[in-house]
């Protein structure tokens, strides 16, 4: 798929300064943990840039936080592709890991009830613990429910994969909401940003619809980009792909469709951020409030448009990252491995 289609996300383009520290920082601790173990993965790894999908995310926040985002971020990249192989079809084995990780969610800080068993779910166990300091309750009760929420899609789709289920497209975004993973993102640069919008802006049907646009937009965006990776792969459920079975249309009729989309979602997105003042004064909120709420907003701009600037930019869905697809379906095989 070529990676310059034009689509409306009218947000500005920003980058933190300090994405080439952060990518040396984190390369180092990819390959100090294990993930990266080879020289031919780490240069496979190094096309994907992801990098600059946290400096995206993240544009003004510190050195140490960005580096704390793209390690979140390197996680996802990590977790995702474990289910590009025939685990990905096997339910009660998805579900076995990723029951685990919803459990590792849930379970209260300093507990040990439940201890992870395979190697990436160690590092997003200290990541997790990382995560949460300096955090409120209330903030750390929505991460959780995100998190498990996007560990327990990967059960869904492996059903679908196993029954052989074309979803239908609106079946298809409402579980994509959960499981593109915007929701923790945004719940993370509310961390590495040291700010948290109050909780009854988090729960106000404004906002709740301002980040349900986010997902569907970071998901329309990917499936974009990853078509010709999903279709080596086998994945029938994109949305370029269920448009055209659902409208009997052509390729390029189904990508218009997507553009006009997303175009939909970023206008009620700015409609929804004009109100922003008026809800404030609503709720009483103070100054800080105030001020945290814009941040939260500008955060899920950043998120859209920072998804967009890579997917343009990555390696991951261009011909070089296809063909590593075909070549092997995971970066690397030894953190699927769920015992030692």
């Amino acid at each position: 798929m070529p990676q310059d289609i034009a689509l409306d996300i009218p947000f500005p383009k920003r980058l933190n300064p300090y994405v080439e520290v952060a990518r040396a920082r984190n390369e180092h601790w990819l390959v100090s943990t294990g993930l990266l173990s080879s020289p031919h993965n780490v240069e496979r790894y190094r096309t994907w840039r992801i990098e600059r999908l946290a400096a995206g995310f993240l544009p003004g926040v510190s050195v140490n936080e960005l580096t704390f985002g793209l390690a979140v971020q390197s996680f996802f990249f990590f977790f995702d592709d474990l289910f590009d192989s025939g685990l990905g079809e096997d339910p009660a084995a998805t579900y076995e890991i990723c029951h685990e990780m919803a459990a590792l969610a849930r379970q209260e800080p300093g507990a040990t009830d439940v201890t992870p068993s395979f190697p990436l779910a160690r590092v997003w166990t200290e990541l997790w613990q990382q995560s949460q300091l300096g955090m409120s309750a209330a903030w750390r009760a929505r991460s959780v429910r995100h998190w498990e929420e996007y560990f327990l899609t990967y059960v869904s789709e492996a059903v679908n994969r196993r029954s052989g289920t074309v979803l239908s497209m609106d079946s298809y975004m409402k579980l994509r909401r959960l499981g593109i993973g915007s929701e923790v993102v945004v719940d993370v640069s509310e961390r590495c940003g040291h700010f948290e919008a109050p909780p009854e802006i988090h729960q106000s049907m404004a906002v709740l619809e301002a980040r349900a646009i986010t997902a569907e937009v970071v998901t329309l965006t990917n499936d974009l980009h990853s078509l010709e990776k999903d279709l080596a792969n086998g994945e029938l459920n994109n949305a370029v792909l269920l448009l055209g079975l659902e409208h009997g249309c052509s390729r390029a009729e189904a990508i218009a469709h997507v553009q006009r989309m997303v175009s939909r979602r970023t206008a009620r997105f700015l409609q929804l951020e004009a109100e922003a003042d008026r809800l404030c004064d609503v709720f009483g909120l103070t100054p800080e409030q105030r001020e945290n709420t814009r941040l939260f907003l500008d955060t899920n701009r950043a998120c859209m448009r920072g998804n967009l600037d890579w997917s343009n930019d990555t390696g991951r869905y261009s011909e070089i990252g296809v063909s590593h697809v075909n070549r092997s379906p995971r970066i690397e095989d030894v953190v699927a491995r769920t015992a030692e």
